[in-house]
């Protein structure tokens, strides 16, 4: 496994993913033995291993989310990432309450600074009912916004692109994110629109009862255990380097919050331990300084460099189901109409002389036939549906005149780049040349113009010795940092 494979698995792991033995990422929460499918259009995820890229990639999504475009907005990927991580530090905060709650009510200890102290005195002597109520007061909060609207988000690290330059170190700032609690800032509002009513009075927050004295103690364990909800711009994280500029940022500010999580287990150690609550693992964050070194390990992957969905529609799904909130889909459902399709009725055989061919009049059946982004020098030339592989191929041809196949799944997303050599490319010419040239075959299916001695060798068109043709390696989406493959690029990337 390379070095990106290892940061990514490390990342995964601290958020509570687990990376099956098949290269198949799952989610798992605390407390439940339950392990939740990550998907995206109805795709399993995968970690990018070269075991994984260089097999079957039909039906599968990869996580590399470092080789993201500059220019893009939030992809299908970094969504899940959102998810992941919130649900993390979510699931921990959770957990400190109870904890904290009966540290307070036991002995005091001599080594305690003044500082833990103040965090421990309101905590001490709390009534029953108020402590119940937390409880159900924290299940309220929420990774994303309400289907009803209501924003119920325990965080959210709002990422902006740009900044102009760093206050810190003067250099060109990419994206900074900053950290928001909504959560808490609507406890903080009620507290003072409810500003010299009885502790027992109920306050309502969000469709939800709770007395005021619950809400005191909630937004003191909200200053205590994470200050950054006091001063959020404090807490901003700006990245300065264009690779993985989005990620790095994002995972800076993250790393924050974690670490002030982390910073009241590490004064309580043995409390903690005793309830089976541990520290959030950071350490990987020390590595992602090494990106833009390593992000090439694996190709530009779709998903990831760019986004497909529309930011404006709720790609979220059920937060009360997580097989729903671990799932996105992109709504990239505008298709342009293609002039060269076709339905491929018998898909694999590329051996065949001839294939039936049968145009689409009107419809696309529900394929995506919209052309991929092509690699540098390829030119794209026609499109088939094969129903029973239930993918899209596109047909191109190199400027060296080598043709070209581009496996797209149903949705539109590249699977495979594929250069024809020797027999297959002679098969595929009667089809390919036409469209290449503008000619119009002859009776045999031929364009008249392949019967020019030395016709084949212009082209590059050479069979090898054994008349066999090369699979290149999975096909990434293209664009300016695209991965190059064949020719003398072929070893470019290493996995």
């Amino acid at each position: 496994m390379n070095e990106l494979n290892k940061l990514y698995k490390a990342m995964l792991l601290s958020w509570g993913a687990l990376v099956k033995d098949d290269g198949r990422i799952v989610f798992t929460v605390s407390g439940s033995n339950a392990e939740i499918d990550i998907r995206i259009d109805e795709q399993d995820m995968y970690l990018p291993t070269s075991e994984v890229l260089e097999g079957n990639c039909v039906a599968k999504v990869f996580f590399h989310p470092a080789c993201e475009n500059i220019t893009s907005k939030e992809t299908e990927v970094f969504k899940i990432i959102r998810k992941m991580t919130s649900m993390k530090i979510l699931d921990v905060f959770r957990k400190y309450p109870i904890v904290l709650i009966g540290v307070a009510g036991g002995p005091e200890k001599k080594a305690w600074k003044q500082e833990t102290l103040d965090l421990l005195e309101p905590l001490k002597k709390i009534k029953r009912s108020v402590r119940d109520e937390l409880s159900e007061l924290f299940k309220q909060m929420k990774v994303e916004i309400d289907d009803n609207g209501l924003d119920n988000r325990f965080m959210h690290l709002k990422v902006t692109k740009g900044g102009g330059r760093s206050q810190r170190s003067g250099e060109k700032v990419y994206y900074k994110t900053r950290p928001t609690f909504p959560f808490y800032d609507e406890v903080i509002k009620r507290l003072v629109r409810s500003e010299g009513q009885s502790d027992n009075q109920l306050v309502e927050i969000n469709n939800f009862s709770v007395s005021r004295a619950a809400l005191k103690v909630a937004a003191h364990l909200f200053q205590s255990i994470i200050p950054a909800v006091l001063n959020p711009n404090d807490y901003e994280f700006e990245s300065v380097h264009p690779v993985a500029a989005r990620l790095v940022s994002y995972l800076g500010c993250y790393t924050d919050i974690a670490e002030q999580l982390n910073r009241i287990q590490n004064i309580f150690r043995a409390d903690f331990d005793k309830a089976g609550v541990y520290p959030i693992d950071v350490d990987w964050a020390e590595h992602m300084e090494e990106l833009p070194d390593i992000y090439r390990q694996v190709p530009v992957l779709d998903y990831n460099s760019h986004n497909t969905y529309d930011e404006n529609t709720n790609t979220s799904g059920s937060q009360s189901d997580l097989s729903g909130l671990m799932s996105v889909s992109s709504s990239n459902t505008q298709q342009q109409p293609q002039q060269n399709v076709t339905i491929l009725q018998q898909p694999n055989q590329m051996q065949q002389q001839q294939q039936q061919l049968i145009p689409v009049q009107q419809s696309n059946m529900g394929f995506d036939t919209t052309p991929p982004v092509m690699e540098m020098g390829d030119r794209y030339v026609r499109s088939e549906i094969d129903m029973a592989g239930n993918r899209v191929i596109h047909h191109a041809v190199t400027m060296h005149g080598v043709p070209v196949i581009y496996l797209c799944t149903r949705q539109g997303n590249k699977l495979q780049r594929s250069e024809i050599q020797g027999m297959q490319q002679q098969q595929m010419l009667p089809n390919m040349m036409p469209n290449m040239m503008g000619v119009q075959p002859n009776m045999m299916g031929m364009p008249g113009m392949m019967g020019m001695p030395g016709m084949m060798p212009m082209m590059g068109m050479q069979p090898n010795m054994m008349g066999m043709y090369q699979m290149s390696a999975p096909v990434t989406s293209g664009g300016g940092n695209a991965v190059q493959y064949g020719g003398s690029d072929a070893n470019a990337a290493t996995f």
